[in-house]
């Protein structure tokens, strides 16, 4: 039978917070309280089965659930206890369990790279990391929390500023981008009041932390500022910019991927990590012209820049915050690829260090490694390193016979280190010295090499040293073979060398070693592996 209508169904109602409050509801009657929008049923009696007497609330859409809910604990019902007593478990409100984890979308951040979210951005940085104080008590460590930027398109308008104890994570490189759309840097680090200005060792920039992220620079203004910072982590961090290599392609002065700067000597940028960071796409890559020191890149890109690595190109000593320029700063671990210019440049400070760095077509203003017009690495300044770095223009270059290129150094100007570089080829029997290795003669320097011979048609073995000695005041060389050798005619190997001006410009800019070697087998194809060691 169909239903035409129903009759009113009334409940008991009335004030929960005036007179005699909530009653006792009789089992299954609801009650409904007006004053607080809250439903009510009671329980019944424990002879009917309830567990107890009294009344159970009724959630309605006028509850608040992240108040209800504070029955959380770690893992319950698992063999892990959380409580000091099996029987008492740590609980927590689902509020207090959400509020562990920060996301700039509960700021309003959409990153669908149409919205402005500058605003949200900056908005979450300060409600979480300002007002700092250098205090160190439970409050200020609190503020200290970990603000994420899931993957999405963060387009801004104006620089994102850090200050001290930043904590910024993203989804990764690649999955979360901030991208500019104005002339200033994508972000910038600020001292703890605020303000760029007025900075000191106690308020600078410092511990911040930014990992798993691209910064998307499209003008000539720097992808990450840092301002006098010390103490802070760069993880997973992709610094992209505009500049596109080509033959000539012009080098724009503030087109910087991260610019390291000091308010003065003593407030500087220090102790900074930098793993697994890519810059592409800028004039400069790395710059300052600061007293910047110890900091630290490692198992990090550069590839498609006018330059790599570069310190000290505006530095003027005696002003303030250039005392000494970039200072025992260490590059390691790292690739550079498709660079301009000079992958490293030092014009101002010591004690900086290039270690195990592999270096691809760098220096050759955008051609092959077979036609070189720069330096790999440029050292003005004496007491710069490089250890065991490795040239993919060494290959190219030092066996290279054919035509009339000259032989670029890798690294121009004084160091000591070594290379990291070895080859392997075949000689036979020489009757006149024939050339043998080509190497780099741009300044005076003393150049060891170790090689390794072993004839195939006959016994002969060999093991030995070569230093070279360059003089280029006089355009002179000498060499010296310290061997040792077993089997026949190992011994009928001896060496010369001439400087060679290969480009007549009249500077004798390559070293031709030759070998002449009388085996009486003319048929003899000796292997010959040699190592560049040393090179000062």
């Amino acid at each position: 039978m169909a239903i035409v209508s129903i009759s009113r169904i009334q409940i008991r109602r009335g004030r929960k917070n005036a007179g005699s409050g909530l009653p006792q509801l009789a089992g299954g009657e609801l009650g409904w309280a007006v004053d607080t929008q809250e439903l009510f049923i009671g329980n019944g009696a424990v002879s009917e089965g309830a567990p107890a007497v009294g009344n159970s609330k009724v959630l309605t859409e006028h509850d608040n659930l992240f108040e209800l809910s504070d029955q959380y604990t770690y893992r319950d019902g698992s063999n892990i206890q959380t409580g000091v007593e099996p029987a008492t478990p740590i609980k927590r409100t689902l509020q207090a369990r959400l509020d562990d984890t920060v996301s700039v979308k509960s700021f309003g951040a959409t990153g669908d790279g149409t919205t402005d979210d500058t605003a949200s951005l900056q908005r979450a940085i300060d409600e979480l990391f300002l007002p700092w104080s250098s205090s160190q008590d439970a409050d200020n460590y609190k503020k200290r929390i970990t603000l994420l930027i899931p993957a999405g398109l963060y387009s801004i308008s104006n620089s994102i500023k850090l200050p001290p104890y930043a904590n910024l994570i993203g989804d990764g490189s690649g999955k979360t981008v901030i991208t500019q759309t104005g002339a200033f840097p994508v972000f910038e680090t600020i001292n703890g009041e605020g303000i760029a200005a007025q900075t000191t060792s106690i308020n600078q920039a410092t511990n911040i932390t930014l990992s798993g992220m691209t910064l998307e620079s499209n003008t000539t203004h720097p992808g990450l500022k840092l301002a006098s910072c010390k103490d802070s982590s760069f993880t997973d961090i992709h610094v992209k910019g505009p500049w596109v290599q080509s033959q000539g392609a012009a080098i724009e002065a503030t087109q910087v991927g991260i610019l390291l700067e000091a308010t003065s000597t003593p407030v500087t940028s220090k102790n900074n990590s930098f793993n697994k960071i890519t810059v592409s796409g800028f004039s400069y890559a790395v710059l300052s012209n600061h007293d910047v020191q110890m900091n630290n890149f490692n198992n990090s890109t550069v590839e498609g820049c006018g330059y790599g690595v570069v310190f000290g190109k505006d530095t003027v000593l005696g002003q303030i915050a250039q005392a000494t320029g970039p200072i025992n700063n260490s590059i390691s671990n790292s690739k550079f690829a498709d660079i301009n210019l000079q992958a490293l440049w030092i014009k101002e400070g010591v004690g900086n260090i290039s270690s195990s760095n592999t270096f691809s077509k760098v220096g050759n203003d955008a051609g092959l490694d077979s036609a070189p017009v720069h330096s790999v690495i440029k050292f003005e300044k004496n007491g710069n390193t490089s250890k065991h770095d490795y040239f993919t223009r060494t290959g190219s270059m030092i066996r290279s016979f054919v035509g009339s290129v000259p032989y670029i150094a890798e690294i121009e100007g004084s160091f000591t280190g070594e290379f990291a570089f070895t080859t392997k080829f075949s000689i036979g029997q020489l009757n006149a010295y024939t050339n043998f290795i080509r190497l780099p003669a741009d300044t005076n320097k003393t150049i060891q090499v170790d090689y390794q011979y072993k004839a195939t048609q006959d016994t002969g073995m060999r093991k030995g040293t070569l230093t070279i000695i360059i003089d280029k005041v006089n355009n002179t060389s000498h060499i010296s073979d310290s061997y040792d050798h077993q089997g026949n005619n190992a011994d009928l190997l001896n060496f010369t060398t001439q400087l060679t001006d290969q480009d007549t410009d009249a500077n004798f800019e390559t070293l031709v070693v030759q070998a002449i070697n009388n085996v009486p087998q003319a048929n003899e194809l000796a292997d010959v592996t040699i190592q560049i060691r040393n090179i000062s």
